[in-house]
């Protein structure tokens, strides 16, 4: 819109909000419980009882953000309140779908208290509460007749989805998972379970501060206690320390995904810092961060932060589920660069409106939309029956040749 001239008014907000709805629970979230859906039974060793609801969450998702877009974008149509409601209603019961799915392997598990089991906990319920937040925030708009959602509602259901939804699985995964990938070394527990509280508090003084528009204190420590939170699980995840050990391992999946995992975290704590900036304008102790910042700051997050950690999870973890190769590498090679320029544009050009600001952000938004579709050919071709051969077959090949280097080896007498 800004590369084609047309002037910001209210088409413009409603689209925004929709826009990042849509990127939190449909891009953001189903990538988090799919594979949360996949992981979460195999870190607390039970498996999921029904598969329906795994499809019947997906759908949810997707028909509830259709109609959230068109009703808040065509908000002038006469049942545009009415797709609204319908909209909120779908988007819950896609999440308490998901959360009593996950409820049912969490509950008969005998282990609750691990660092990432912790966090997973924390999300799945993070996850409904998020959707009644969304159900909450839909049905004010179709009462009052108004096509905006009321920003300080608006602002908690972001802060809840991003950080206590999105935030605490890949937080759950990174203990887990990513560790175990990157031979991080053991975490930091006690500094890990303080980052838990301290992000726990910040969300609920967040929600109850937003919704009960407490003044300019209550909200904003609660985005310093959330962000400082965060902040502190990157340290004690250990991520920037050397590895503790060397490992040998038949390679699939990109591999250089470990930049988009670093570079991800980088862009969290450059986001934690900038909310903690904000908070304290709110209050009134400072005056240093432009009104402006809130935009760049949730794209820091979202795009930065979220998305490659998605970009590098995913490039890391669907291969191995598949047994698949990635036949185009270089094309998350090309996807980090652009995704990278696509941040750092929004990021130098949010904080004010210019003619030349409005034209950056139009390349950063082309910049990014290209990276995401090479990483989406990228993710494609590895769900085809011809990446699973290949993959199989370099497998067979490299135990044919070990077989070989064994049958040839000298024997040891003793």
């Amino acid at each position: 819109m800004p590369l084609l001239g047309i002037e910001r008014s209210l088409t413009w907000l409603t689209h925004s909000q929709s826009h990042g709805i849509i990127q939190i629970f449909g891009w953001a979230g189903l990538f988090v419980m799919g594979l949360a859906y996949h992981v979460v039974p195999r870190i607390f060793n039970r498996p999921i009882q029904y598969p329906v609801p795994q499809q019947l969450s997906m759908w949810l998702v997707i028909l509830g953000l259709l109609l959230r877009f068109t009703g808040q974008s065509l908000y002038t149509l006469p049942i545009a309140g009415l797709f609204l409601i319908v909209a909120g209603i779908l988007l819950f019961i896609a999440m308490f779908v998901f959360t009593w799915t996950l409820y049912g392997v969490i509950r008969y598990s005998a282990s609750k208290s691990g660092p990432a089991e912790i966090w997973l906990v924390t999300g799945v319920i993070w996850s409904v509460l998020s959707g009644a937040i969304h159900l909450v925030i839909m049905f004010r708009m179709a009462m009052h007749g108004e096509p905006i959602a009321h920003p300080p509602w608006n602002e908690a259901l972001i802060h809840v989805a991003i950080f206590g939804f999105i935030t605490s699985f890949i937080f759950g995964l990174s203990v887990k998972a990513i560790r175990g990938f990157l031979l991080l070394k053991p975490p930091h527990e006690r500094m890990n379970r303080l980052s838990l509280v301290l992000l726990q508090i910040g969300l609920v003084m967040v929600v109850v501060g937003r919704f009960g528009e407490l003044g300019q204190v209550v909200a904003p420590v609660g985005l310093i206690l959330s962000s400082v939170g965060a902040g502190m699980f990157v340290v004690a995840l250990r991520l920037f320390e050397p590895a503790s050990k060397s490992v040998h391992r038949i390679p699939i999946g990109y591999l250089r995904y470990h930049w988009y995992v670093r570079l991800g975290f980088s862009w969290l704590l450059l986001g934690c810092v900038m909310l903690i900036l904000i908070a304290l304008d709110e209050i009134g102790l400072t005056n240093m961060v432009a009104v402006q910042v809130s935009l760049p700051v949730i794209h820091v997050l979202t795009l930065g932060f979220v998305t490659n950690l998605i970009f590098g999870a995913a490039s890391r973890f669907i291969p191995i589920f598949e047994g698949a190769d990635i036949r185009y590498p270089h094309l998350m090679n090309v996807a980090f660069v652009l995704l990278t320029i696509s941040i750092v544009i929004r990021l130098a050009f949010g904080f004010s409106i210019s003619e030349i600001g409005e034209r950056a952000l139009g390349i950063s938004g082309a910049s990014g939309f290209i990276g995401i579709i090479l990483f989406s050919i990228m993710i494609f071709q590895v769900m085809t029956q011809s990446a699973r051969d290949a993959y199989s077959k370099r497998v067979a090949a490299i135990g044919r040749v070990k077989l070989e280097m064994n049958r040839d080896a000298p024997l040891v007498k003793f």
